[in-house]
């Protein structure tokens, strides 16, 4: 068997976005690449699309193109490099993940997934939208065919509203592939059954990412040592998140949340994200740039006592079973798949994303009750190791490609 997996980076995202799965093939004697156009690390079973040094430059080019024509991923050429590339002719079976990332035009998705059975994780609802990656509050990409968009600003952003166009050419090209999809959580699965663009597709498979959960185990960490180097009092409170810019994730009602919030015990603010988006207030706070080491983000979750989620949109959520396995109780909002993917409300806790003060008296009544959050983290953890274990996630694609060869 050779599976080549398809996307636009390496690193960023390995967890996901078919890194990881081709590292863990490859040990066990299954033969497995990965086709990026931004190669950051050095795995030999990591290829490259860009053929030389002016290749960004080139890609960029195409960028800048498609937003002055208000169009989005249809004049990249990689795509014509992949289907002559011998490990993608060779392939038996090929799997693609994130194609809004800057680097295949889905205008010839149709070729590609002619000449071999393929595979599509959809990571976020882009597939069905004009143009949007989140189309928060707005449906019509499930009934009026994303006509006369109101969030043009929205990324993916447009100068003119060609919303309806590119949602109509994806029906189309949607309409004559033939090709298996995969989603990560139950949210994405509705989402997939009610878009007139992917509802005919009948091989629909759930499977949930995985995580390693012996490295998020925070009972094998020293979570004295580890607040000691980061600078963290052994008597503060850790609230962690990530921070960052896009509406999407919610930073903005954490800053509302900390203005509103009444706690006795001394806090600090740990993040990931970018930095400087967080004013702490009258909290301490220890900020970190993005991190894909996962040992140090292990020893992050370690060092913490709460994990805040407060995405407005998302589809599955990777940091949200990280945090369940290092055995952190965690706050989410309601309308993503978060819900369903912490298993509240009895691990995970859902809050109304219009009400601050409900998130601040949360966060306060979790702060003051400490078995409260031993007992939501010890039953995130089991969680954790029974259904997002990494093992469980290669195991069941594995069987997906076998079945898939045998279906011929």
């Amino acid at each position: 068997m050779k599976i080549v997996h398809i996307n636009n980076t390496d690193l960023t995202g390995a967890r996901f976005n078919g890194h990881d799965i081709q590292v863990e093939f490859n040990k066990r004697g299954i033969s497995c690449k990965q086709f990026v156009v931004e190669k950051t690390g050095d795995d030999p079973n990591t290829i490259s699309l860009l053929r030389d040094f002016e290749e960004p430059y080139l890609r960029n080019m195409c960028r800048l193109t498609e937003a002055e024509m208000s169009l989005h991923g249809v004049v990249y050429p990689y795509g014509w490099r992949l289907l002559q590339h011998q490990d993608f002719q060779e392939a038996d079976i090929a799997h693609y993940h994130l194609l809004h990332n800057h680097f295949i035009s889905y205008a010839m998705f149709s070729e590609l997934t002619a000449t071999k059975p393929s595979i599509l994780t959809i990571h976020d609802p882009w597939l069905f939208t004009g143009h949007c990656i989140y189309p928060i509050k707005c449906d019509k990409w499930e009934k009026e065919e994303c006509k006369h968009c109101p969030h043009l600003i929205r990324n993916i952003p447009m100068k003119e509203d060609n919303a309806q166009y590119l949602w109509s050419l994806k029906k189309v090209i949607f309409a004559s592939v033939n090709i298996d999809l995969v989603v990560a959580s139950k949210w994405m699965l509705d989402l997939v059954t009610r878009s007139p663009i992917t509802a005919h597709f009948r091989n629909v498979h759930l499977i949930p990412f995985g995580i390693d959960t012996t490295m998020f185990d925070c009972k094998t960490r020293n979570k004295q040592a580890i607040r000691a180097r980061l600078g963290i009092p052994q008597d503060h409170i850790v609230l962690f998140f990530r921070s960052d810019p896009s509406e999407f994730k919610g930073v903005s009602y954490i800053q509302e949340m900390l203005k509103l919030l009444r706690a006795d015990n001394p806090i600090t603010l740990l993040t990931v994200g970018q930095m400087g988006l967080v004013k702490p207030g009258s909290h301490n706070i220890v900020e970190n740039g993005w991190i894909n080491d996962e040992n140090l983000m292990a020893d992050f979750y370690a060092a913490s006592d709460i994990f805040l989620m407060p995405s407005i949109a998302e589809a599955f959520g990777v940091m949200a079973i990280e945090a369940m396995a290092s055995s952190l109780p965690i706050f989410v909002f309601e309308g993503t798949a978060l819900p369903d993917v912490t298993f509240a409300p009895n691990c995970g806790i859902v809050l109304d994303n219009n009400d601050p003060k409900e998130f601040a008296n949360a966060v306060e009544r979790l702060i003051k009750d400490q078995n409260e959050r031993i007992h939501r983290g010890t039953l995130g953890r089991e969680i954790a190791v029974k259904h997002y274990d990494r093992k469980q996630h290669f195991d069941r694609l594995l069987e997906l490609y076998n079945e898939i060869i045998q279906r011929g």
